[in-house]
C-alpha cells in the first residue's frame, strides 16, 4: 500500500497543479467572515479584511492602487516601478517590498492574502497552498469582462467593494462617451499588427478597443480568435484602412509606423497610401488592470478624427 500511494501521489500532484486545471478564486460573502475558494476548489474561511497583502503579478499592483490604502499592503513586483511596463511607476512607497513571487520572499512577509494571477508557476500555486496561506488567483485578463471580474474579486477579498464599483462606474462612463460619439460612424477596417506577425481576434481587449471605438476588426474575417500570428500575406491581403502597430524596429530611432509605411510589401495597403499608421506603444497595451482602458479614446480618434478634437 505505501508503495503504490508513493507511486500514485507523483500523479495526483503532476494532474491536479497544472496551470490548466487551476481555476480563477471565488470569495463568498458580503462581510468578513468570507469564504474564500482557492484556485483547487478548496474553501478557506477569511476572518477579517487582509492587512499584509502580497502582490505577486502586475495586474493586482495597478488594481490595488485604485482600491486601498498601501498600508495594507506588504509587496508588490519589483516591474511596479518599470516606466515601460507599469501604469504606476513610484506610486508605492519604498517601505512595500518588490518582490518576483518567489515563494521563500512571499512567505517570508507572513501575508495574510497573496494574489497570483494565470501566470504564476503553478508549483508556486501548490507550494502556497501547501503551508495553509490564502491565495487569490486571477482570471487571464484577456478581456475587459475578465478584468472587471478581477476587479470585483480584489475588492471582495479585501473589503473594498465601494471603492471597486465606483471604479468601474468611471470605466464604463469612459466607454459610454466614447460609444456615444462613434456609433453614427461607419467603421473603418482595422488591423491590430506587431512586427513580429502577431494579432489580435476575438477574445483580445486589442479587439475590444478596437470594436468599441468604432472600427472593424479585419482579421475577424480570417476566424481569427485570440492573439495569433499571420502570414505578411494574410496582413496585407486583408486590405486594412487603419493600421495599429507596435513592436520593436531594428533600428531604435525608427518607430513601427515608420517602419512599415517605408515597407515596399505595404505599399498598396489602403491604411499605408493614405498614412493612416498609427503606433501602439502605451502601457496599457500590456496592462490587465483599469489601465486597459486608457487605449479606447486613443485608437477612437485615429478611427474617426472626424468626431474628436
Amino acid at each position: 500500500l505505501a508503495g503504490i500511494a508513493l507511486l500514485w501521489s507523483p500523479d495526483i500532484r503532476v494532474q491536479f497543479f497544472n496551470s490548466d486545471t487551476l481555476q480563477p478564486s471565488q470569495v463568498i460573502g458580503t462581510s468578513f467572515p468570507k469564504t474564500l475558494i482557492d484556485a483547487t476548489g478548496h474553501s478557506r474561511i477569511l476572518e477579517r479584511a487582509p492587512t499584509r497583502i502580497a502582490s505577486v503579478t502586475l495586474g493586482s499592483d495597478e488594481i490595488l492602487s485604485a482600491l486601498l490604502d498601501e498600508q495594507r499592503i506588504a509587496a508588490v513586483t519589483h516591474l511596479v516601478d518599470d516606466p515601460w511596463m507599469s501604469n504606476i511607476p513610484n506610486h508605492y512607497s519604498s517601505r512595500i517590498k518588490r518582490i518576483r513571487g518567489e515563494v521563500e520572499e512571499v512567505l517570508a512577509l507572513e501575508p495574510d492574502l497573496v494574489i497570483v494571477s494565470r501566470y504564476t508557476r503553478a508549483e508556486i500555486v501548490r507550494q502556497l497552498l501547501s503551508v495553509d496561506t490564502s491565495v487569490l488567483r486571477l482570471s487571464g485578463g484577456h478581456s475587459f469582462r475578465d478584468i472587471e471580474s478581477n476587479i470585483k474579486t480584489i475588492s471582495q477579498a479585501t473589503g473594498t467593494e465601494n471603492q471597486a464599483l465606483t471604479l468601474l462606474s468611471s470605466l464604463r462612463e469612459r466607454t459610454l462617451q466614447v460609444t456615444d460619439r462613434v456609433k453614427d460612424q461607419p467603421p473603418p477596417r482595422v488591423l491590430f499588427y506587431h512586427l513580429d506577425g502577431y494579432t489580435g481576434g476575438e477574445g483580445t481587449t486589442i479587439d475590444q478597443m478596437i470594436r468599441i471605438a468604432g472600427g472593424h476588426n479585419v482579421v475577424s474575417e480570417a476566424g481569427i480568435k485570440g492573439s495569433q500570428k499571420i502570414s505578411l500575406e494574410m496582413a496585407i491581403g486583408l486590405e486594412p484602412e487603419v493600421i495599429l502597430v507596435s513592436g520593436i524596429t531594428q533600428a531604435a530611432q525608427t518607430k513601427p509606423s515608420d517602419f512599415l509605411l517605408a515597407h515596399p510589401s505595404w505599399q498598396q495597403v489602403p491604411a499605408v497610401r493614405d498614412n493612416r499608421v498609427h503606433d501602439l506603444q502605451g502601457r496599457w497595451l500590456i496592462s490587465v488592470s483599469q489601465y486597459s482602458w486608457n487605449g479606447i479614446k486613443e485608437i477612437a480618434t485615429w478611427l474617426h478624427p472626424e468626431v474628436f478634437d
